[in-house]
C-alpha cells in the first residue's frame, strides 16, 4: 500500500475573493510513465483512494459509493477541463500513429493509466468582502452587559456618527438616545422624548440628568444571508430633518426591561457617543427553526461559535468574544468571512429616496403636501426592485404613519406566499427579507401561478382592483382626474394621508410590457422609478418607455410624472463572482416563504387566533412554531356545504374527480368583498344531500372568482377529506376571525414544499418509537415514496433502511446490507428539485 497522499494548502486574497490553491502530491510511482497523453485529474485520484501501484489491478480494484461521491466531489472543478484534455489527447494520438485497432487502444489505455500526474492543482474561489465587516468595534467602554445570571440576553452599545453594525440572525433593537438608520428606516432614540432641550443638553454633558424610559420602542431585525445581511449606521441628523420624523410607537416598559436598561445606561459614558441603543434577543420568536425543516437553509440565520478563548488573548479580542457570544441569535460580523455580502444602497438609490421624500412637503405652505406621492417601482428581472420597494416603504413610514403596498411580483411577494396579489396597509417597516415578515392582507387576490403568463387579463384584472381599492377606501383623497379646485382637509387625522408604492413584477418583454403600461395608465403614479444596467441591455426598459409615459399623461390631462432612472444592483465582484446570496435560487426563496407562512405560530400565549391581540402581534412581531411538524398539527374543520364555488386554475378537471385532486393540495381560501357592514358568517344546518357533491366550477366553462366581488384571505393545505362529512381539513395561520369568512377554494398551479409532507424531527428524535411520519410507519404512510437508506433505521421496526432482528439485511435482499444513511433535503441539487422550481418558475 502506497504512502497517504498529502495535501498542502496556500491561501492569497487578491481583492475582495480569497482563492484557495490545494495541491495534491501524489507517492513516487515504481514504474516511469510513459510520453503519452496525461491521465485525467478524476482517473488519477480514483487510482490515488483505490491504492493502485500495480497497471495490472486497475480494472480488478472494486470502487465503492463511497470513494466515487469522494471522487465527483474532489474533482468538480476540474472535470470539465479534463474532458478537453483527453479528447484534444485522443485525437492527438489517433492522428499520429494511424491506427484504430482495438488492442493497440487498450495496451495504449493501460499505459496511459500508469501516467499519474505527481501534482494537482485546482482552485476554489471564495466571495469575500471586506465592505460586509463592521466599523464598531466593541471594547469595554462602548457595550455593557448584566451578569449573565441575571439576563444574558441583553447589552447596550454606543456608537459614534458613521459608525456601522453589521450582523447575521435576529435581534430585538431598542432605540434609546440619537438616530440611527436601517434598510432605509430611521429609528430614533425614545429615552430623551420627554426631556427638554435643556434637560438634554446638561445630561449630554453631565451624563447624569435621569432618562425616560417608562415607554420604548422595539424593533424586531432578521438578517439571513440568503439576502443582503442587515446594516445598522449611526447618523446625525439636522433640526429640520428631525422635526419632520414621525414619532415611532411606543409601548410601556415592563418594570424588569425598565430596570435593566437604567443598570446598562448607568455603565457607559453616554455623553460619549452620537447613538446609543439596546440589543436584546429575538430567537424567542421561533425563526431560527426553519434551518431544521430543510437541510439546504442550514446557516441561513446562525453561525458556527467562535473558538473559545485559550486565556492570554489581549484586551481587543476578549471583547470580540464576548459580543459574538452574549446575545443568542445573534452573530455581529466583526471580522471579514466567506460568503457573507451586506446591504449596499447606490448613489442614485439614495438621490431617488430623496427625490420622493421631498414630494412628502409642499413648498410653499411649508407643511405636508396635499396628495401623498403614488410610486412604480420597475424594471427587469434581478436588478433589485423588490429590495428598493422595500427601503422607500420604510422611508416613507418616517414621514407618515402608514403607508400602502401593492405587490404585483407574484413570483417573489414580499408580505403574501407566492401566486398572490395584494393591497397592504403598512405601519411598521419591514425589517427584514420577505420571508421573515408575513403580513394579513387588507386584500389580496390568488393568480394561482408564479408568473401571469397563464393568465394575463385575470391578473390585470386583480391589480386593477387593489388600485381601486387603495383610492376608495384607503387613500382618502380625491382621485388626480377629479377637479382640482377641490379643497381637501385632513388637519385631524393624519393617518388619511397614505401614500401607494407599487412593485411590479420583471417581465416586461412582449406582453409584460403591454402589462406594464396598462398598470400605469390605471394607476396614476406621481413617480416611476426605472431600473437600468448598462451591462444587461436585454433585462432594460425600452429607450422610449419615459417618452411614452409623459404622452400618456399629457393626453390624459394628468399632472407631470417625475421619473428617476436607478442603477440595477451589481450581483458579482469585479472578478465575476457571483454574490454568496445568488446561491439561492428564485424557487427557494418561493420555499422559505411557504414554511414561514404555514410554520406561523396560530396561538400566542393562550390568545386564541382571530382575536384583536393576536391580529395586531401577526403583523406587527410574527411568531413562529418549527418545534412541530405541520403533518401532526390539529387541523381546522371546514364544511364544503360552506364554499359557494370551487374552483381549479389552469387544469380540466371531471365533477366525479375534484376531491381527488383538492386532497392534499395547497389552496387558497376565498371570501365575499367586505364592506363596513359584518359579513354573515357561514353557519347554520345544512340539508346533506343537496350538498353530497361541492359546488364545482369547472374551467373554460366558467371564469375565475369576480375580483371586484371577492377577496382572498390566505393560504392553507388540504391535509384530509372526509366526503361522508363533507369536511375538509384545513392546515392554515388565517385567523379565527378570517377564517369565518371564508367560503370559497381556488387551487392553482403552486404546489407545497414536499418537506411540509415530512416529519423534520422525526431523524434527530431520540424519544420517537416508531419512525415515519406522525407516528404512522413508513410503509403505512400514503402519497410518499420513500427510498430505502433515508433515514437512521431503527433496528426491527420494519422501516426501510433499518437493520432486521435477525441482521441479516433481508431488506436489501439484492446488495445483502442496507444503504448508507441519507438524510432527506442533503442533496441541494434534488432538493431544489422536490421544492419545485421546475413548476413555480
Amino acid at each position: 500500500m502506497p504512502p497517504k497522499a498529502k495535501k498542502q494548502k496556500t491561501v492569497s486574497k487578491v481583492g475582495v475573493v480569497t482563492t484557495v490553491t490545494t495541491t495534491v502530491i501524489s507517492p513516487p510511482l515504481s514504474i516511469p510513465p510513459p510520453a503519452s497523453a496525461p491521465l485525467s485529474a478524476i482517473a488519477a485520484r480514483r487510482q490515488q483512494l483505490l491504492g493502485i501501484n500495480n497497471p495490472d489491478t486497475i480494472n480488478s480494484q472494486a470502487s465503492t459509493p463511497e470513494i466515487e461521491e469522494h471522487i465527483s466531489s474532489d474533482n468538480l472543478d476540474v472535470e470539465e477541463e479534463d474532458k478537453a484534455s483527453l479528447e484534444s489527447g485522443a485525437s492527438d494520438s489517433e492522428s499520429d500513429s494511424g491506427s484504430n485497432d482495438p488492442e493497440e487502444d487498450e495496451e495504449s489505455a493501460k499505459d496511459t493509466a500508469i501516467n499519474v500526474p505527481q501534482y494537482e492543482k485546482r482552485e476554489r474561489k471564495v466571495y469575500t468582502d471586506p465592505q460586509s465587516v463592521s466599523s464598531f468595534k466593541p471594547s469595554r467602554s462602548n457595550v455593557a452587559y448584566l451578569p449573565s445570571a441575571e439576563s444574558p440576553n441583553i447589552a447596550i452599545i454606543g456608537l459614534h456618527r458613521g459608525e456601522t453594525l453589521v450582523f447575521q440572525g435576529c435581534a430585538n433593537i431598542i432605540p434609546l438616545i440619537g438616530h440611527s438608520t436601517i434598510f432605509g428606516y430611521t429609528m430614533s432614540g425614545t429615552a430623551e422624548k420627554y426631556t427638554s432641550k435643556k434637560a438634554q443638553s446638561k445630561m449630554r454633558t453631565t451624563g447624569k440628568e435621569p432618562l425616560d424610559l417608562s415607554s420604548v420602542s422595539t424593533f424586531r431585525i432578521i438578517s439571513p444571508r440568503t439576502h443582503a445581511l442587515a446594516v445598522i449606521e449611526s447618523v446625525s441628523l439636522a433640526g429640520s430633518q428631525r422635526e419632520k420624523l414621525i414619532a415611532p410607537k411606543t409601548a410601556p416598559s415592563s418594570p424588569a426591561l425598565k430596570d435593566q436598561l437604567e443598570r446598562l445606561l448607568a455603565m457607559i459614558s453616554i455623553q460619549n457617543f452620537d447613538t446609543i441603543f439596546a440589543i436584546q434577543s429575538a430567537a424567542g420568536c421561533g425563526i431560527l427553526g426553519i434551518e431544521k425543516v430543510v437541510p439546504l437553509f442550514k446557516g441561513i440565520l446562525t453561525i458556527k461559535p467562535p473558538t473559545r478563548l485559550r486565556g492570554n488573548e489581549d484586551e481587543e479580542r476578549q471583547a470580540m468574544f464576548r459580543f459574538e457570544t452574549t446575545i443568542p441569535g445573534f452573530h455581529p460580523i466583526l471580522e471579514p468571512k466567506d460568503s457573507i455580502a451586506a446591504l449596499k444602497i447606490p448613489n442614485t438609490w439614495r438621490t431617488a429616496m430623496d427625490k420622493l421624500q421631498e414630494a412628502t412637503f409642499d413648498e410653499k405652505t411649508g407643511g405636508r403636501a396635499k396628495k401623498p406621492p403614488v410610486s412604480v417601482v420597475c424594471g427587469g428581472k434581478k436588478m433589485g426592485k423588490s429590495t428598493f420597494s422595500r427601503l422607500i416603504l420604510n422611508s416613507m413610514l418616517n414621514r407618515y404613519r402608514k403607508v400602502a403596498f401593492i405587490e404585483c411580483d407574484i413570483g417573489q411577494s414580499e408580505f403574501t406566499p407566492v401566486g398572490m396579489v395584494a393591497l397592504h396597509v403598512v405601519e411598521t417597516p419591514a425589517l427584514g427579507a420577505p420571508f421573515t415578515h408575513p403580513r394579513q392582507p387588507y386584500r389580496a387576490f390568488f393568480v394561482g401561478n408564479s408568473t401571469p403568463r397563464d393568465n394575463p387579463d385575470y391578473y390585470m384584472e386583480c391589480i386593477k382592483e387593489l388600485v381601486t381599492t387603495y383610492y376608495r377606501e384607503v387613500s382618502h383623497t380625491k382621485g388626480w382626474a377629479e377637479d382640482e379646485d377641490d379643497d381637501y382637509h385632513s388637519d385631524d387625522d393624519e393617518d388619511e394621508h397614505i401614500p401607494l408604492i407599487i412593485n411590479t413584477q420583471g417581465w416586461i418583454k412582449g406582453l409584460g410590457y403591454d402589462l406594464l403600461l396598462q398598470l400605469i395608465q390605471h394607476t396614476m403614479p406621481s413617480h416611476i422609478f426605472g431600473f437600468h444596467s448598462p451591462s444587461s441591455g436585454e433585462s432594460n426598459l425600452p429607450h422610449n418607455f419615459f417618452m411614452t409615459m409623459k404622452e400618456q399623461a399629457a393626453q390624459a390631462g394628468r399632472p407631470s410624472i417625475n421619473f428617476s432612472y436607478l442603477a440595477a444592483v451589481v450581483l458579482s465582484d469585479e472578478n465575476n463572482n457571483a454574490s454568496p446570496f445568488t446561491k439561492y435560487h428564485p424557487a427557494d426563496h418561493r420555499a422559505l416563504a411557504l414554511l414561514s407562512y404555514f410554520y406561523l405560530k396560530q396561538e400566542t400565549e393562550g390568545t386564541a387566533i382571530g382575536t384583536k391581540e393576536y391580529d395586531g402581534y401577526l403583523n406587527d412581531s410574527p411568531m413562529w412554531d418549527f418545534t412541530q411538524a405541520l403533518i401532526v398539527r390539529r387541523p381546522w374543520s371546514w364544511d364544503w356545504a360552506n364554499a359557494k364555488g370551487i374552483w381549479v386554475l389552469f387544469d380540466q378537471v371531471p365533477p366525479s374527480q375534484i376531491l381527488y385532486v383538492l386532497n392534499a393540495s395547497l389552496v387558497a381560501l376565498t371570501g365575499d368583498k367586505e364592506t363596513g357592514d359584518e359579513v354573515e358568517e357561514n353557519a347554520g344546518p345544512v340539508d346533506a344531500a343537496a350538498n353530497a357533491a361541492p359546488n364545482y366550477f369547472p374551467l373554460g366553462m366558467f371564469p375565475p372568482p369576480p375580483p371586484e366581488h371577492t377577496t382572498c384571505h390566505g393560504l392553507a393545505i388540504i391535509r384530509s377529506i372526509q366526503p361522508a362529512t363533507r369536511t375538509l381539513h384545513l392546515l392554515t395561520p388565517i385567523p379565527l376571525s378570517k377564517l369565518k369568512k371564508c367560503n370559497g377554494i381556488i387551487k392553482g398551479a403552486i404546489h407545497m414544499p414536499i418537506h411540509a409532507s415530512l416529519d423534520h424531527n422525526e431523524d434527530n428524535s431520540t424519544t420517537a418509537t416508531v419512525p415515519g411520519v406522525a407516528g404512522v410507519p413508513w410503509k403505512n404512510v400514503p402519497y410518499l415514496n420513500y427510498e430505502p437508506g433515508a433515514s437512521s433505521g431503527v433496528a426491527g421496526s420494519g422501516y426501510p433502511g433499518s437493520q432486521s432482528p435477525s441482521g441479516s439485511g433481508d431488506l436489501s435482499p439484492r446488495m445483502g446490507f442496507a444503504p448508507p444513511v441519507k438524510i432527506i433535503g442533503s442533496d441541494a441539487k434534488v432538493t431544489r428539485k422536490n421544492l419545485g422550481r421546475k413548476r413555480l418558475q
